[in-house]
């Protein structure tokens, strides 16, 4: 008699493969998941690999969905039980389902471990030769890769608690998606030498590896508290040798604690976020929690500012900035490796857009764009990191100067020129902007940031320095003067005038004008 239902489960959300997947000690119960397809054509390909007992499918999916499947599924598989995952909404295609061949469906909002359970051993229960037989004893890396999903069974603390009968434990793991990404050859070796070189060190001690979601290699380790200091010393000779063959690694150990209860905490804790700081310890290949520094708090780089900085063309001020910035996150380590590099890459992006607008050279800033992506990135480590970035601002530095793009640019000096010769006519940022073919954006936030109220406050301050040359020398009345210099109310010109001389225009004529001298 087949004792273990196999059971494919097929859901487009990952999220809700997952909960399926962890909700449950499937093995305990007598089930198997033996795949997950996130569509019904991928499915097909699964079945016909595994041939499962039940296919647990959603009705709403990409590419083939549920009832398609199903249909496929009743003139291929007869013999397989259909269980249908559905939306309240769907009630049609429940009904459909039914037509094609499903067995049973379940509710996605309602869906828990008990009411999922019931319905998959009744559908078991109607499978010829099936008699459902828990596998209680699952693997010791099964149990433990379960605890890190949060599923904490009684039968699973209990094996657990069996296989682990000495006080101390210590995680030991590396980000093997992070270093070796899609080398899965290097993965695989990696594997092996770890396996190898820990069941020779580690003999006296229960150890078992795993790999957690595809990304972390880890090694629980179970040991006595007299054996501390011998099996960090074995697990770091035997990493320093690993190292030898592959120079890629870094490992990192948890503290010790001692309740295997503890286990998802702690892997969740520091021992998680330290294996991702790699980038900060160059030529290091293990380290316990102990010897890693303490972080600084992260330090929020200041968008506002730089981007200030860069809409009023103040561009080796910004280049300063953001160096000031990185200068102070490697030194505190106080951001991950790609946290750093992809704040500097859309700081850089940002610039190269703001050189792109002022007409720069495309071949220039082509170069630019490939080196910020491909140089940083390239750099494992933080002081590589710094050299290339170093170099790379100092070529946005040699364009600025060559191209004199800065707030007091050419560009900027003649609208500056042209609107102190055309003070006296009707002037409006948006028709000097257009005039000078200039990003309107760029010129306001000019203004706004070198004059109290902006674009405004620099015309009237001009207008009033010119019309306190002509109060003072010629002998226009101030009406005259009030429209020689640009104001068509005459009450609006002497506001202004009092706002920023003090006086209204006749006292100041009163008391500096020629006929005064």
């Amino acid at each position: 008699m087949v004792n273990m239902c196999k059971v494919l489960i097929v859901e487009d959300e990952y999220i809700t493969r997952q909960g399926i997947q962890n909700m449950i000690d499937w093995n305990a119960e007598g089930f198997e998941i033996v795949g997950e397809a996130c569509n019904g054509k991928d499915a097909l390909e699964l079945v016909e690999k595994f041939n499962p007992h039940i296919v647990l499918t959603d009705i709403v999916m990409p590419v083939m969905n549920g009832l398609e499947l199903e249909r496929s599924m009743r003139s291929k598989y007869p013999e397989i039980q259909m269980v249908v995952l559905s939306s309240y909404s769907d009630f049609d295609y429940v009904r459909d389902s039914f037509q094609s061949g499903a067995v049973d469906y379940i509710l996605k909002p309602t869906l828990n471990p008990l009411s999922l359970l019931k319905i998959m051993k009744q559908v078991a229960s109607r499978i010829p030769g099936l008699t459902l037989q828990g596998c209680r004893d699952l693997s010791l890396a099964a149990c433990v890769e379960q605890l890190l999903s949060g599923f904490s069974g009684e039968e699973m603390q209990k094996q657990l608690h069996n296989s682990f009968q000495k006080p101390c434990f210590i995680l030991v793991g590396m980000n093997i998606a992070r270093i070796f990404g899609q080398d899965t050859a290097a993965v695989e070796r990696q594997k092996k030498l770890l396996s190898q070189g820990m069941d020779e060190a580690l003999s006296g001690c229960t150890h078992v590896q795993l790999v957690v979601n595809n990304t972390i290699l880890l090694l629980v380790v179970n040991f006595s508290p007299s054996e501390t200091e011998d099996v960090l010393e074995a697990l770091r000779w035997n990493i320093e040798q690993i190292a030898r063959q592959e120079p890629r690694i870094f490992y990192a150990a948890s503290q010790v604690f001692s309740d295997p209860s503890l286990l998802k905490e702690i892997y969740n804790g520091r021992f998680l976020s330290n294996l991702d700081r790699k980038f900060y310890y160059k030529g290091k290949y293990f380290l316990t929690e102990e010897e890693f520094q303490n972080v600084k708090s992260a330090v929020k780089f200041n968008i506002m500012n730089y981007t200030r900085l860069l809409e009023t063309l103040q561009v080796e001020k910004a280049l300063d900035f953001l160096e000031d910035y990185v200068n102070t996150v490697v030194a505190g380590w106080s951001l991950n490796e790609m946290e750093l590099k992809t704040q500097v890459q859309n700081a850089w992006y940002q610039m190269i857009s703001v050189l792109e607008n002022q007409g720069l050279n495309a071949d220039s800033l082509s170069y630019l764009k490939r080196d910020c992506l491909i140089k940083i990135y390239a750099c494992s480590y933080a002081e590589d990191f710094s050299q290339i970035f170093s170099a790379l601002q100092e070529d946005f530095r040699v364009i600025i100067r060559k191209y004199e793009v800065d707030a007091h640019s050419s560009t900027i000096h003649s609208i500056l020129e042209y609107i102190d010769s055309h003070y006296n006519e009707s002037l409006t940022l948006a028709n000097i902007a257009q005039q000078f073919n200039f990003n309107y954006s760029y010129l306001s936030s000019y203004f706004r940031s070198h004059h109290t109220d902006g674009f405004s406050e620099y015309l009237n301050k001009e207008r009033i320095r010119h019309a306190i040359e002509l109060l003072r020398l010629g002998n226009l009345p101030v009406s005259g003067v009030c429209s020689a210099v640009g104001y068509a109310d005459q009450s609006y010109f002497t506001r202004v005038f009092k706002k920023l001389t003090g006086t209204t225009p006749r006292e100041y004529r009163r008391r500096y004008g020629k006929s005064r001298e």
